[in-house]
């Protein structure tokens, strides 16, 4: 089972590439929400992914959006976020996915 694990884990680091396209940090830094392109191929359209930093080297994904290949980025305040016109708060962490 954990050769299985690890099999998988190798195969999605050689065939999907994640490209960092933007960083985003709240008005008052308690939040950094980084943004990444996700390609998975000949067979596949780009994806937005949203990843939340947390504590350690933790980060929680917040958002993900298929097709995109782009994102829009702006604090409502500082703990809501509003993504490709989806807002989210990220107090309550809901995650956003399309």
């Amino acid at each position: 089972m954990l050769s299985l694990i690890f099999f998988l884990g190798v195969i999605r680091f050689l065939f999907i590439s994640e490209e960092l396209i933007k960083t985003a940090v709240s008005p008052d830094e308690n939040y950094k929400v980084e943004f990444y392109l996700i390609n998975g191929g000949a067979a596949t359209s780009f994806s937005v992914l949203g990843k939340l930093d947390g504590p350690l080297w933790f980060k929680k994904t917040i958002y993900y959006q298929s097709p995109m290949d782009h994102v829009d980025v702006n604090w409502v305040d500082n703990h809501t976020i509003s993504i490709n016109n989806q807002i989210l708060n990220l107090k309550n962490g809901n995650p956003y996915s399309d």
